[in-house]
């Protein structure tokens, strides 16, 4: 399927091909894989799980790859039928309602951008510590805004330097972060012997009053944090090759190969920890089990690499974000959409939602000047974010199905077919279950409520303006069709038309 093919049927959908179509098969793989970040999951999410469920907590690991098994084969479904960018949002506006699309694309927005704030913040404490800075709260968030700024550059640059960094910092992932962790098995189950007993990986942590199955189910939302964003190769459709068959491919490699790297660094750390009650208490556990394993400068030099791991993930998501926040001003339904929606001739990219994204990210971080609390409710909102996709996704998707409006599949590319429908059921059966635990758990409940008070912005901005735009066709996918159809008048004519993409 060529590029022209991909062209043409972006026309068909009300869109003119405005990006840069460069990203090929290996940078889509290698995409999705700096979204999901093996290193920035176990860096951030080994802490958590052991501290709420203990060394037990790992076995929740592969009920995590089932969750997101089920949503990577609902987005590759549709993907191979609609490769837009804005990708859930359009699926939903397109196939269900533009007042549901409007919904899940608000709620992909929160949890993409909270997202990559999140990971900004988390590497501004390891960067601050290998700098031997006194990392106090202000230090940290001055730290994060540089790291998104630095990424805002690189993202209005153009997508081919941001795909040629993330290339360079996943390979730099995959050969010497997995190498360092295969360093310290060697070195403790080889020549010190100073590793723990396999049993040691069904232990049980403190876990309080609660039954302890309801830690370690608790537990389970670390490793489910750390495989967040395997669809977001959907989300550059129209800066792909061949995007209906490359995207589904590269979705189940990008998780595939995330989940055996994660599953085998969490076994390995868990192993290898020498002093588990000061590890449980470490702010740093992973650098910890290095520096006892081999020694402190061993564990600087990996936490450097590190860096350069998570800086990609920062990257990545801020792209996913930006087209996300493009395609959605490219229909006009967020407040600025005609600033929003240009892209820059130059480099081929969507710069003023590159910097809107990166605004809104700053503005997060420099809240946590108030409280450092609020770095919390950020993480929070971000699995929020992502699952309230998942779950309105598969909602409306199923009503789609049930009125016959999924499209036909594309000869060669991925579909469902009659398992559409099974999947769709258990899908909605286990995103909202876990949907429902970010919501409701005593660990999370005021998460849920910033997330809730967000979503209710979302809701006035239907309530006042949205709605009425969406009904009489100035906003959503009918606005698109007219916006392309006016253009193609205009140039018929030598007029300018309102709401083409500019410079």
């Amino acid at each position: 399927m060529s590029d022209l093919d991909e062209d043409r049927r972006l026309g068909e959908l009300g869109y003119t091909q405005a990006l840069d179509r460069s990203v090929g098969r290996f940078s889509s793989f290698l995409l999705g894989f700096a979204v999901i970040s093996a290193t920035t999951a176990v860096f951030s999410g080994f802490g958590f799980g052991l501290g709420t469920a203990g060394p037990a907590f790992v076995w929740t690991f592969p009920l995590a790859v089932v969750v997101f098994a089920i949503w990577a084969l609902v987005a590759a479904d549709l993907v191979s039928k609609l490769p837009i960018s804005g990708y859930a949002y359009q699926w939903t506006s397109r196939l269900v309602s533009p007042n549901l699309g409007w919904f899940t694309g608000f709620a992909g927005a929160v949890g993409f951008i909270s997202g990559f704030t999140g990971v900004a913040y988390v590497m501004a404490g390891y960067l601050g510590g290998l700098l031997g800075l006194d990392v106090t709260t202000a230090v940290q968030i001055w730290i994060s805004v540089a790291v998104v700024v630095a990424c805002g550059l690189i993202n209005a640059y153009g997508v081919r330097l941001a795909t040629v960094l993330n290339n360079v910092g996943v390979g730099l992932e995959l050969v010497v972060t997995v190498g360092a962790t295969l360093v310290i098995a060697i070195v403790a189950f080889v020549v010190t012997g100073n590793h723990q007993s396999v049993d040691f990986l069904l232990s049980r942590g403190s876990h309080g009053e609660s039954p302890y199955v309801v830690a370690w189910l608790t537990s389970s939302l670390g490793c489910i944090f750390g495989l967040l964003g395997v669809e977001a190769a959907a989300d550059i459709a129209e800066e792909t090759r061949d995007a209906r068959r490359t995207i589904p491919r590269t979705m189940f490699y990008a998780l595939g190969v995330s989940a055996v790297v994660e599953f085998f660094m969490y076994v390995v750390f868990l192993l290898t920890i020498q002093d588990p009650a000061a590890v449980a208490g470490s702010s740093s556990p992973i650098a910890d089990i290095f520096a006892a394993q081999v020694s402190p400068w061993f564990a600087k030099a990996v936490v450097a690499v590190a860096l350069t791991n998570i800086l990609v993930c920062v990257l990545a998501n801020m792209l996913v974000a930006t087209r996300l926040v493009y395609a959605m001003g490219r229909d006009n339904v967020l407040p600025g959409s005609p600033a929003l929606r240009r892209v820059s001739a130059r480099h081929k990219v969507p710069t003023n939602a590159v910097w809107a994204t990166c605004g809104v990210s700053v503005l997060l971080l420099l809240s946590a000047l108030a409280s450092a609390q609020t770095f919390s409710y950020i993480i929070g909102m971000s699995a929020l974010g992502y699952f309230g996709v998942y779950v309105m996704s598969t909602a409306g998707l199923l009503v789609a199905h049930l009125r016959r409006r999924i499209p036909s599949p594309t000869p060669g590319c991925f579909d469902l077919g009659r398992w559409r429908a099974p999947v769709y059921v258990v899908g909605l059966v286990v995103f909202t279950t876990v949907m429902l635990a970010l919501l409701l758990l005593p660990e999370f409940r005021a998460n849920a409520v910033v997330f809730l008070v967000v979503m209710a912005l979302a809701l006035l901005w239907w309530l006042v303006q949205l709605r009425a735009r969406i009904a009489r066709g100035a906003a959503g996918p009918r606005y698109a069709l007219a916006a392309q159809a006016a253009s193609g008048a205009a140039g018929a004519t030598g007029a300018p038309a309102e709401g083409t993409m500019s410079a």
